[in-house]
């Protein structure tokens, strides 16, 4: 993870460090976090994936394996895996773990959660169809559970990063929605309170965990906009945020600190192929148009600081399948005008695109920007701003009506090109851009067992689809967060705080809101 410490000169160093150091580490019971959200689905984990969903969930459940810092895929509540045939993996198991309300955690628990997920119901969730190469579950033992797919998975110990372990005596009493109320999970952090009215969900340390938290207390505060959570985070009212690009040096000069790290995304907006009436954006010479239009290089360096590059392909630099020599498409307007011509529209043409901005930095203007330089070709785009809700449910359903919409090749919560390229494919339920010819060369990735011959066929699909060009590629994505100086030992992982880490420096009869 890196911080800004530098933006503003040794004067702002000094200031930081004083402020950093002169503080001693001390017991402290309460962490309010502003978030951009809170889940819709409560405590259910099966409904989404990603931000702004997993800041909660992150505290209050465990996957089988998680991603560290650095996005390498580790142990969680499996301490070691291994394939036993081509279709079947063998996971073993953490002992001696519970769950908030005092189930056990084992290979029974572990089956109920992933045969939930498979039936017809668990499916149709977001979760359940991340899983839905895996058709049977077989506990070996209490700590031993071979997990068996259709065919051939050779990243399933990574997609299972994303399936939320649930205490299973719970979720059969409670249902889905009674669940979603009364989570039960084996993370650091257990509910206290979900006030829906004002909110805000309380947390307090789980003291079972196996990953116990050093804070007694957090508050998930919902604030959607982000200017309220520049302004909670400055006068005191809370002491961690998410944050966008255009307030980093203002948060550095007032003694914050900020942090980034790679958010595993390409930033992209997904042409939308599959709609119906036909969009101009089926012909592959007006992809490669839109491609050639936009000025990214402009984007990663004025709009967001030189903080993250131009992008071409499906991966970022930091996600296993990205190929260093697949460039980003070149600022080339007179290509693209002609390549508009040569496909029919030598006067230009309408296009409608659909976005959701929040979580990304920067995005307003990006958007905006995109706008403007596809003008400069005689593209007249008309932004829509979607709120997540109905984007991910356009997206679910297949139902977007934009020629464009916001879609990220998002390789979280697993690190692995093979996710974007997915669903950026026919294998998507109500696909928005489908290539037959691609698909056997995506079937074959999935099955090389290979690890060195599944990068080189990942590699290889890099450069196929940046001429495809099944969206407007734009900007590797980062994920930014700004810290009071009460907080220590914050790290990233997978887009969200590393909670067991988390420590306060104040101590608890302090009044932080007078600090500012």
């Amino acid at each position: 993870m890196m911080a800004f410490r530098n933006r503003l000169g040794w004067r702002c160093i000094l200031l930081l460090w004083i402020g950093c150091s002169l503080a001693p580490i001390a017991s402290a019971t309460e962490l309010r976090f502003g978030v951009s959200d809170l889940p819709r689905s409560m405590g259910n984990p099966f409904t989404e994936s990603g931000t702004p969903s997993s800041y909660t969930w992150a505290a209050l459940f465990d996957a089988l394996t998680r991603l560290d810092p650095e996005g390498r895929l580790v142990p969680a509540l499996a301490t070691q895996w291994e394939l036993v045939d081509a279709r079947t993996w063998r996971f073993s198991l953490r002992k001696g773990v519970e769950f908030s309300n005092g189930e056990p955690f084992n290979a029974a628990a572990v089956g109920a959660t992933l045969e939930w997920l498979t039936s017809p119901e668990g499916r149709r969730t977001l979760i359940g169809n991340e899983i839905r190469g895996v058709v049977g579950i077989r506990p070996r033992s209490e700590y031993i559970i071979d997990v068996i797919t259709a065919e051939p998975d050779a990243i399933l110990p990574q997609r299972l990063s994303a399936v939320m372990i649930v205490a299973p005596e719970a979720w059969a009493r409670l249902g889905p929605e009674g669940f979603a109320r009364m989570p039960a999970g084996t993370g650091s952090y257990r509910v206290v309170q979900w006030d829906t009215a004002r909110a805000r969900v309380r947390l307090e340390a789980n003291p079972g965990s196996w990953r116990p938290p050093t804070i007694p207390l957090i508050d998930l505060v919902a604030l959607p906009d982000n200017a309220v959570r520049v302004q909670a985070l400055r006068s005191g009212e809370i002491d961690l945020t998410m944050v966008d690009i255009e307030d980093v040096d203002f948060l550095i000069s007032r003694g914050f600190m900020v942090h980034h790290r790679p958010s595993m995304q390409v930033m992209a907006l997904a042409f939308n192929t599959e709609r119906d009436p036909p969009t101009p954006v089926r012909d592959p010479r007006v992809r490669q148009a839109l491609n050639l239009a936009v000025n990214r290089q402009a984007i990663a360096d004025i709009l967001l600081q030189g903080l993250v590059e131009p992008a071409g392909q499906p991966a970022s630099r930091v996600t296993p399948g990205y190929n260093p020599n697949v460039p980003a498409f070149p600022y080339d307007p007179e290509r693209a005008r002609a390549l508009l011509a040569e496909a029919g529209y030598p006067d230009g043409l309408e296009l409608r695109i659909e976005v959701v901005t929040g979580g990304i930095p920067g995005a307003r203007q990006i958007f905006q920007v995109v706008v403007q330089d596809l003008r400069r070709i005689g593209v007249h785009a008309t932004l829509q701003l979607r709120p997540f809700s109905a984007w991910l449910r356009d997206y679910l359903g297949g139902t977007a009506r934009g020629d464009l919409f916001s879609l990220p090749w998002n390789a979280a919560p697993y690190n692995d090109a093979q996710r974007p390229i997915e669903y950026y494919s026919c294998a998507l339920r109500n696909a928005f851009f489908c290539e037959p010819a691609v698909m056997p060369k995506i079937e074959a990735i999935g099955r090389e067992l290979d690890a060195e011959k599944r990068m080189g066929l990942l590699k290889d699909l890099a450069s196929t689809l940046h001429e495809l060009a099944p969206s407007l590629f734009l900007v590797e994505q980062i994920d930014l967060y700004a810290t009071s100086d009460v907080v220590a030992h914050f790290e990233i992982a997978n887009r969200v705080p590393v909670y067991e880490t988390l420590q306060l420096r104040m101590p608890a009869s302090e009044d932080r809101s007078a600090r500012r």
